[in-house]
């Protein structure tokens, strides 16, 4: 839906298996391998659903590509991603290759034997660079049927840099600094957060983003796959943590502007404004990094960002121990053509990426040269969040059935946070609505 794929995809800071049934797509020949087959494509289609300046730039990226290769390529841009590529394959034609926002909209396609898994070899070979978790979060059935392209870097803590050198206080790097850090800002009498959920039809999923972080220290990677997949129940005790450091975050009185009741009011995009008037209205902002882009912090603030701005890693449950939460798209294939697979292949190599950095966009792979991002605050979060990190997991919301994440994982936290039901009722209720089948 729009706000979730703003958030995924919108990123341009200082820019200012098992494979059965027909697999689609035409010209090539089927196999369940992996591997690549016939004399290659003329053209090979591409689908998506980004835009602005990674739209430009991922095109220049496969047009170098396509041409040393001896082949066009064609592309599609999706309006409705969901709706429009399984519209393509109900139809019996997908595109030959499709840049998937949701994993788990890919792995329910893949079911249907619609998608050519990786061969093992490339798997292989891109898991040397990427950050680690990267190829789980495209594995259905013990295959791999998506590997990311860009990416957004969620877990994320925005500050403005001369407020919080005042302040005197160390930045926190754990858990349980984060909130010792937070009653220090408040025993100042300052307002340490600032939290914003409104997204209009879409209100609540910027609290999706904090759980999903939170559950990525609570339970760790291994149990936020079983979360996400319904395995590990939002009442239980690893889940229930994570909402309950929230809490004490978000509901003790003086530590969010305009507390609990402003957060489901508050717009996500321009909530984190309050960081930079003076007085500061608030100290820390979580959020991904689209907000430092245009129709996020304000203007003048942007003119100066790399000045201006502070960012740093949402903290850790222990140091060093640092996984990051992310959204991206994943390629994929519907047909085992040799230019299929080649570009397939390429969109998701370290060798990608070289004009979509330039404008913006991270590369999964740790080996990108974080000089070519176009500014400080960019190359930090590259570095030190990104390609530092233990474990990258993608947006839990987009890997769980719809009717959760994009449903009750949004609507009965805001229901929590208002005050109509209580924590208990609210994880209650999720669980509940989880597809029996």
């Amino acid at each position: 839906m729009g706000a979730r794929r703003y958030l995924t995809a919108a990123i341009a800071i200082g820019a200012v298996a098992t494979t059965t049934g027909c697999l689609g797509g035409g010209g090539g020949t089927s196999n369940t391998s992996g591997t690549a087959t016939g004399a290659g494509k003329a053209e090979v289609e591409v689908m998506y659903g980004f835009g602005n300046e990674q739209e430009s730039a991922f095109h220049k990226d496969l047009d170098a590509f396509a041409a040393k290769n001896g082949f066009k390529v064609k592309y599609t841009k999706a309006g409705s991603w969901d709706t429009e590529i399984r519209t393509r394959i109900a139809g019996g034609s997908p595109p030959d290759v499709g840049l998937f926002p949701q994993p788990g909209v890919m792995c329910d396609i893949a079911k249907q034997g619609k998608i050519l898994a990786y061969d093992d070899a490339t798997v292989a070979t891109d898991n040397e660079t990427l950050v680690p978790g990267f190829s789980a979060s495209g594995t259905c059935d013990g295959k791999v049927y998506g590997l990311p392209s860009a990416v957004s870097v969620k877990s994320l803590l925005w500050y403005d840099q001369a407020a919080w050198k005042a302040t005197g206080l160390t930045f926190p790097t754990t858990m349980d600094e984060l909130l010792k850090v937070t009653d220090e800002l408040k025993g100042k009498g300052d307002t340490p957060w600032c939290i914003a959920a409104e997204s209009g039809a879409a209100t609540g999923w910027p609290i999706t983003d904090w759980i999903e972080d939170l559950v990525l220290r609570t339970a760790g990677p291994e149990g936020y796959d079983k979360w996400v997949k319904g395995e590990l129940k939002f009442n239980s005790p690893e889940v229930k943590a994570a909402f309950d450091y929230f809490h004490t975050i978000a509901f003790t009185e003086g530590n969010v502007l305009g507390g609990t009741k402003a957060i489901a009011s508050t717009n996500f995009q321009t909530g984190g404004n309050a960081l930079f008037k003076q007085p500061p209205g608030c100290y820390l902002f979580k959020q991904a990094t689209f907000i430092a882009g245009k129709g996020g912090f304000p203007d003048n603030v942007l003119a100066k960002l790399d000045t201006t701005v502070g960012v740093a890693a949402f903290p850790p449950k222990e140091a060093g121990n640092n996984p990051v939460l992310v959204g991206g798209d994943l390629a994929a294939a519907f047909n085992g053509d040799a230019n299929t697979i080649k570009l397939r292949n390429f969109i998701a190599s370290k060798d990608n990426g070289i004009e979509v950095g330039k404008a913006g966009y991270f590369s999964p792979h740790k080996t990108f040269d974080v000089n070519l991002y176009p500014s400080k605050t960019l190359q930090a979060i590259a570095s030190e969040v990104l390609y530092k990190s233990s474990a990258a997991r993608f947006d839990g919301s987009d890997l769980m059935p719809a009717k959760v994440g994009a449903g009750t994982f949004w609507t009965e936290p805001i229901k929590w946070i208002t005050g109509q039901i209580d924590e208990t009722q609210m994880l209650d209720n999720i669980d509940k609505s989880w597809p029996t089948s």
